[in-house]
């Protein structure tokens, strides 16, 4: 979903609000579940989803709209279409040509992209997600750690958005702009801005999206036309 212009001013800092970004979000699930749709973790997903919107919104400062499309996809990839990474990050879901497939049937043709799903027994993971540069795409896993005690424990919104910055972070680089945002990695490290909370996780998340490399605000409006639309207020 998008979020409408809500008036000039920045409630959480009062400087004048002079645009916001708008950038579409897709988001492909792959479940094991036919009925994935109906069920609990269908629902919790949903919301997920909705809070990640929420997210980027309300801690960007009102400067980066998401609408998140989703395509609940009826097909369990085969173990060919996952990388391999070892003993140590297990397998995660790669843009296979049979994904591509699934892309350009869908329509969908440009990034931000995230892929969902349940991972096949024979394809473990280890690791909540990881953002593929080459691909401009993320894979998440849907753990059943998101889902249990009704998916607040682990909120899954939390991985999404942290995936879903790595690429925003690739795509200031693509555009000449390496400095104008913060792979949210490095939070705590040695010469990091002291802007960006060091505690790491959510904290850092919060900070990445309001401040760039010399802790001035986000240029949001730098990836406009290539990554989304400039909204001015």
């Amino acid at each position: 979903m998008g979020f409408p212009n809500q008036g000039a001013l920045h409630a959480d800092t009062g400087t004048p609000g002079d645009g916001y970004l708008f950038q579409r979000v897709d988001v492909l699930v792959y479940p094991s579940d036919d009925r994935f749709e109906e069920s609990d973790r269908g629902w919790i997903l949903r919301r997920e989803i909705s809070l990640f919107e929420g997210y980027l919104w309300r801690h960007s400062l009102r400067r980066l709209s998401v609408e998140v499309r989703v395509n609940i996809v009826h097909r369990r990839p085969g173990r060919g279409e996952f990388r391999n990474y070892g003993d140590r990050f297990g397998f995660l879901l790669d843009r296979s040509p049979e994904v591509e497939a699934d892309l350009r049937a869908l329509g969908v043709t440009a990034s931000p992209l995230l892929l969902l799903y349940d991972p096949p027994p024979d394809c473990p993971n280890r690791i909540a997600g990881r953002t593929f540069f080459e691909g401009s795409h993320s894979s998440i896993p849907l753990s059943p750690r998101y889902f249990l005690q009704s998916g607040f424990d682990r909120p899954l919104h939390l991985v999404m958005a942290h995936e879903y910055i790595h690429q925003i972070d690739l795509a200031f680089s693509r555009l000449h702009h390496p400095s104008g945002f913060l792979d949210p990695d490095g939070a705590g490290q040695e010469g990091y801005p002291p802007c960006i909370d060091a505690g790491g996780g959510d904290r850092s998340l919060r900070t990445v999206l309001q401040f760039d490399r010399s802790c001035g605000p986000v240029d949001w409006e730098l990836l406009s036309p290539a990554y989304g639309t400039w909204i001015s207020r």
